[in-house]
């Protein structure tokens, strides 16, 4: 019995987890850019993440570049790699961008660096010279940061967010195990600091 009700709370979890995601992933976005349909004009904004301390791209930063590479066509799309160097030599934009090139298929060509952010909030500061003549715009980041810098761009930039478009960056059952401590900590960040 114990058995069956450890699993019912696992796999509600995981269900829960699933549910907040998917609606985390339509917030913040206007209605007209809730189709993830690549389109002319796009440009992604790629979030950085704290590098490791060997200056070899990890775990979230490959999948940043994942949902980076299939939210917009690579051939057309301006991908705007943001983030300061936090450890090593490296900056995190370049980093990514590196691996981007180099294994998810995204032109050199097609690839800009923001490198002096070291938050959130700078990483849309930083970037929004990038961000003026985009068609449309997304966030590639795990689904609640990428929320977050939504919203960021909303109070920074409230033009450019009416040209903001859902990222890919939701996939029913990518990162299960992960997805549950994600939704946990946004909603205990969100209730440490509202707004934010």
């Amino acid at each position: 019995m114990a058995v069956v009700a450890g699993a019912t709370a696992v796999l509600g979890g995981i269900l829960w987890s699933e549910r907040v995601t998917w609606r985390a992933s339509l917030d913040a976005i206007p209605p007209a850019g809730l189709d993830p349909r690549a389109r002319p004009g796009d440009v992604v904004l790629v979030l950085g993440f704290r590098s490791s301390a060997h200056g070899r791209v990890n775990l979230i930063q490959r999948w940043r570049v994942r949902i980076a590479a299939r939210t917009a066509d690579p051939e057309t799309a301006t991908f705007v790699f943001s983030g300061g160097a936090t450890r090593g030599a490296l900056s995190e934009a370049a980093l990514m961008a590196r691996f981007a090139v180099e294994r998810a298929g995204i032109p050199e060509r097609n690839v800009v660096l923001e490198e002096e952010s070291r938050t959130t909030w700078e990483n849309i500061a930083f970037s929004l010279p990038f961000l003026r003549d985009a068609g449309s715009i997304a966030v590639a980041s795990n689904t609640f940061h990428a929320r977050r810098a939504r919203r960021y761009l909303a109070t920074q930039a409230p033009e450019l967010a009416a040209r903001l478009r859902r990222g890919a960056d939701y996939r029913f059952g990518e990162f299960l195990l992960v997805k549950p401590y994600l939704a946990i900590y946004e909603w205990r960040r969100s209730r440490l600091r509202p707004g934010g």
